[in-house]
């Protein structure tokens, strides 16, 4: 088992890709099954290739890797504010354009219209973490709360106000953000998508900085 002290959390690389995209897909599995359909493949080839891209919704760019001692990548957390958004979203569609086909393009078009209402967008003066996991086989306890805790500290000396982040009403971490001070400030339905996919709710949890 490897101690939280030997574990290093810097700024991410874009190798570990692999890794990287199970470590994404692990933060909202339902959602990224209902973009890029059920070919798990190609969804985790998408996210790896998000990953390695210079920009992009899901760029090591924007993320603090967790590596331990051989440099593997275990954890992540991944945000950015309200500034990026226009940047990551094309960057996230030229690797649709570079790496889907017209078809599975269509579906992600569709799908992401869909989406459209599903995440509230991020106020000024706030950092959003758009990803936060840890390998649970790494079994490093604490890491999760480490690197919450380092974007918390992160963001208020960068001059951040708040640190938002969504999650699934039925993800176990949602009682883990309660305890580390963020506050339940809306919830988003859409009543489509959980008739028709049974998608869950998204909470919008929030921690003033300060």
């Amino acid at each position: 088992m490897t101690n939280l002290a030997d574990i290093e959390i810097r700024p991410a690389a874009p190798d570990n890709e692999e890794r990287a995209a199970l470590l994404l897909h692990a933060t909202a599995r339902p959602v990224f099954e209902f973009v890029y359909g059920p070919d798990r493949s190609f969804m985790l080839a998408m996210l790896a290739a998000q990953w390695q891209a210079e920009d992009s919704l899901f760029s090591h760019r924007h993320a603090q890797g967790a590596y331990d001692p051989s440099g593997t990548l275990i954890g992540l957390e991944l945000g950015f504010d309200a500034t990026c958004d226009d940047a990551a979203l094309a960057g996230s569609f030229a690797v649709s354009q570079a790496q889907a086909s017209a078809a599975q393009r269509a579906h992600i078009s569709q799908a992401v219209r869909q989406l459209i209402y599903f995440t509230p967008p991020t106020p000024d003066g706030n950092y959003c973490v758009h990803n936060l996991a840890v390998d649970p086989q790494a079994g490093v306890r604490g890491l999760g709360r480490r690197l919450l805790q380092g974007a918390f500290e992160r963001q208020a000396a960068a001059g951040y106000s708040a640190v938002c982040l969504d999650v699934l009403d039925d993800n176990p971490a949602v009682g883990f953000y309660l305890h580390m001070g963020m506050e339940l400030a809306c919830e988003v339905r859409l009543p489509r998508l959980i008739e028709e996919h049974n998608m869950p709710a998204i909470y919008r949890m929030v921690k003033t900085l300060g």
